[in-house]
């Protein structure tokens, strides 16, 4: 029956006009018989779990069988299934397989006050399929003056940290002020360490957290963001770690916020001083100063409460890959963006629009694949979220991990019904058919992926070897004697470390000054890593020059950008970071002393662009078309002009 009412939905879809034609996104119902469901998530195997919101969390087998008997019932716990009030959220911890630990968060009536409850809970130790209900450890409680606004979001980072998700207590307008009040929860998202959590000690606040060595009186540590007014649903990306926040606005705007995975926290998302990009109190003129603007924002002409969902991360659509999706509760439409260092990159794509749904929008929930579900306010049945284009091409995308030994795992992104095929130096690796492959060889690897309608598609380069991926170096002026190079890496394998290198007055060769150690283990680092060299050498010459030589296992060496110091008169030597360009540039000023002036011509001359540099690293907006142009540094009345070319792709 499940599977007539799926070909039913499909026909209905591929035949309702032009305008579905044209579309890639449907929602295709799954299973049905989940009384108000309110949040879906999985737990590294095959099963996803739904909850609802009158305190039962189901399993919907790998076949798509909904289990009778629920896996937790906690109905006698909570306070109410209407409005904004009941089961709330769930999560389940990354080592589940091991620990069997999960957590939930809902609202009670505890002492005669509504309260926010966030619970840990543990398989049964007997039975995968059923949770044990006496293994309820209370991890922390939260007093709600009013009965919505209670967020109840509950994710997991990559950092492994349970991140908490509190509205800020309700009514309109936060009437006391606790979206920028860091001394209660409301307002906030906390995150804790759970990993060793005991009666005495439910959890521990992590010492990375931004205000953890905050000495104001009363300051909850807790807290890794502040300044929201109901984020109800938000997510992190399962590949990349950054974190997504859909907050609902109060009466004029939506807002989703960004924070990439390397963020320190302590990020001020302005509520109630501000309502997304806007003023809120005061309506106009407000003091900004400090906040974290949204990545994307819409008024109420478009929607009127924002459903956050996930970044897809499914190996079926490459054409959805890395799109965050989201809807909105009252208009019903489901959208999606894209980033680029935390701003909007590209339009909003329009997916699916209201008269395709079934209900209004309340949470969307994603399986171990990556393949994203969404659920209806007071719809029974799961929907999944399926791209239906005949031709839609599935992505090829794997992850090296260092085995130890020098052997790599090459785990590629699993998805049902696909096949797979691994290249050495763009040559079939024969019988190598599997997600996953290991190797010691040398080489450069890419993945092909097959789907179901014979389309395919192949993923980006590894070269296994020595190779580095160096994001930045820059150098500058410390003291009236000492200059730092700090540089950051993203990608590091067999490169034992850093010669920095020295030129100065009339020298025709660079000598080493110093060595860098690489930071990476095993030879191997996929992460960020920084390093930091001073020369503390007099400024007695004319000029000098720095750079890096990069050693490499097999006895090569690759070079940095050159850095330029000069004293007297100083020109204004900079660099171009990327270049060639997209969008965005950033300028370093390599000897940055007073405010400067910088002019990009495109190639007849005209002059397409101004920007003040008033620091000695700036990032420029490039409003302009492909070409090559020509970027001038200059001082403010025009001399002491330095050129160089940029190309924008």
């Amino acid at each position: 029956m499940r599977l007539f009412i799926h070909w039913i939905f499909i026909a209905f879809f591929l035949f309702a006009g032009n305008q579905i034609a044209a579309q890639k996104l449907v929602p295709i119902p799954y299973v049905s018989g989940i009384n108000l469901p309110i949040d879906l998530k999985h737990c590294g195997d095959n099963r996803v779990f739904v909850a609802d919101r009158a305190g039962r969390i189901r399993i919907i087998d790998a076949d798509g069988t909904l289990r009778t008997v629920p896996f937790l019932n906690i109905t006698t716990k909570i306070s109410s299934s209407g409005g904004e009030e009941g089961f709330l959220g769930m999560a389940f911890s990354p080592d589940y397989k091991t620990s069997g630990k999960f957590y939930v968060d809902y609202t009670s009536i505890i002492g005669g006050q509504l309260t926010t409850v966030v619970e840990e809970y543990r398989v049964s130790a007997t039975d995968s399929n059923v949770a044990d209900v006496s293994s309820a450890l209370t991890i922390l409680k939260q007093l709600q003056p009013f009965s919505n606004h209670n967020g109840g979001n509950l994710m997991f980072g990559k950092d492994s940290f349970l991140y908490i998700n509190f509205g800020d207590g309700g009514s309109g307008g936060d009437p006391f002020g606790n979206g920028q009040n860091k001394k209660i929860f409301l307002g906030k998202i906390l995150r804790i360490d759970i990993s060793n959590s005991t009666i005495n000690q439910p959890y521990v606040v992590p010492p990375s957290n931004p205000f953890y060595n905050d000495t104001t009186e009363g300051i909850k540590k807790e807290i890794w963001a502040y300044g929201v007014r109901n984020p109800w649903r938000s997510s992190v990306d399962r590949i990349t770690g950054d974190l997504w926040i859909a907050d609902v606005g109060q009466g004029a705007h939506e807002e989703i916020d960004y924070q990439a995975a390397n963020d320190v926290g302590g990020r001020n998302y302005g509520w109630n001083i501000a309502e997304g990009s806007y003023c809120y109190n005061p309506s106009s003129g407000c003091n900004t100063q400090g906040l974290t603007s949204p990545v994307y924002d819409y008024s109420h002409a478009f929607g009127i409460a924002v459903t956050g969902g996930y970044v897809y991360r499914s190996a079926q659509s490459k054409s959805l890959f890395g799109m965050y999706l989201f809807s909105d509760f009252g208009y019903k439409w489901i959208d999606g963006i894209r980033q680029s260092d935390g701003a909007l990159s590209g339009d909003v794509t329009h997916l699916i629009t209201a008269a395709q749904v079934p209900g209004n929008p309340v949470s969307f929930g994603e399986d171990r694949f990556g393949d994203q579900y969404i659920l209806f306010n007071g719809n029974n049945t799961v929907f999944k979220l399926v791209d239906t284009s005949y031709l839609r091409r599935p992505k090829a995308y794997f992850t090296p991990i260092l085995q130890g030994n020098g052997v790599f795992l090459l785990q590629a992104l699993q998805g049902k019904d696909l096949a797979y095929q691994w290249l050495k130096d763009s040559t079939i690796i024969p019988g190598a058919t599997s997600a996953d492959y290991s190797t010691t060889v040398v080489g450069n690897y890419t993945l092909e992926v097959t789907n179901t309608l014979h389309l395919k598609d192949t993923s980006d380069v590894f070269l296994l070897g020595s190779s580095i991926n160096l994001i930045s170096f820059d150098a500058r002026k410390i003291s009236g004697s000492a200059i730092q190079m700090d540089w950051k890496t993203v990608m590091e394998q067999n490169v034992p470390g850093y010669n920095i290198q020295k030129r100065q007055n009339t020298e025709s060769e660079f000598s080493n000054i110093g060595f860098a150690p690489s930071k990476s283990f095993n030879s191997f680092s996929n992460r960020e890593l920084d390093y930091s060299f001073t020369d503390f050498s007099a400024l007695s010459y004319t000029k000098v020059f720095y750079r890096l030589q990069i050693q490499h296992t097999d006895g090569s060496f690759t070079y940095s950008d050159v850095h330029i110091f000069t004293s007297g008169d100083v020109k204004n030597n900079y660099s171009i970071s990327p270049n060639p360009a997209k969008s965005r540039m950033q300028i370093y000023v390599y000897d940055y002393s007073t405010p400067l002036a910088m002019v990009i011509y495109d190639n007849t001359g005209k002059k397409v662009k101004t920007a003040a540099l008033d620091q000695q690293r700036t990032n420029i907006d490039l409003p302009v078309s492909k070409g090559v142009y020509v970027v001038q540094v200059s001082s403010r009345d025009g001399s002491n002009k330095v050129r160089q070319k940029l190309v924008v792709l």
